[in-house]
């Protein structure tokens, strides 16, 4: 997957800016079947959080009230601008370092559904805190939790959970379904899986033509 999405980007043009807008689209989207007033979004720092950002924005804009935890700002060109556009939105960004464990049980408490976009399948290693505490947390909410992607903390070529790992209601999965999804048990942690078309076409299809028949 990783090497599909450097394909559509450095193959196709297809910018990775409308890939994130497109896939943070599709999460909103599901999230919004739950008919959420409040939605508590989690997001790390690179990617995956960026697609958070950009649901965070699509929930705001259907009136639903947002506030995003974050961990540390973007450290990427297209994660960074979808933050700069919640902080000109004055959507809530409350950074996880700075809340009280009572706060951030209130704010969870508040929520009518949770966005998990913490990791992505880029994860290596075991999760490591303040992020293993972060999903313990999310885990113990009552509420419908949507993964962007792939839970945080399950290793996407085993479906095994790194140390800690989110059990989510729904998986947004974008572009197709990852191998984790096939070991037996991570529907446990994946709940029911959803894939999102965001814009990356079959290979098998880029190529033109040679008929010259449309």
């Amino acid at each position: 997957m990783q090497g599909i999405d450097r394909w559509a980007s450095g193959k196709l043009g297809i910018p990775s800016l409308l890939l994130m807008e497109n896939a943070g689209l599709a999460v909103a989207a599901e999230v919004l079947k739950f008919k959420p007033r409040k939605v508590l979004l989690f997001c790390g720092s690179g990617n995956n959080g960026g697609d958070g950002f950009v649901a965070a924005r699509h929930l705001a804009g259907r009136a639903v009230e947002c506030a995003v935890v974050y961990f540390q700002r973007p450290d990427k060109a297209d994660p960074e601008l979808n933050f700069g556009v919640l902080e000109r939105m004055r959507i809530p960004l409350l950074v996880w370092g700075r809340l009280t464990k009572a706060r951030r049980r209130a704010l969870l408490r508040r929520a009518d559904a949770v966005v998990d976009a913490i990791f992505g399948i880029g994860i290596s290693r075991d999760v490591a805190e303040p992020y293993k505490t972060a999903i313990e947390e999310i885990n113990r909410s009552k509420n419908p939790v949507v993964s962007v992607d792939i839970p945080s903390g399950m290793n996407a070529d085993t479906g095994e959970p790194m140390g800690a790992c989110v059990r989510a209601t729904r998986t947004v999965t974008l572009a197709l379904p990852k191998l984790a999804f096939k070991r037996k048990g991570s529907r446990a942690h994946t709940g029911k899986v959803v894939v999102a078309n965001i814009s990356i076409p079959p290979r098998r299809d880029s190529r033109p033509s040679v008929s010259g028949d449309f």
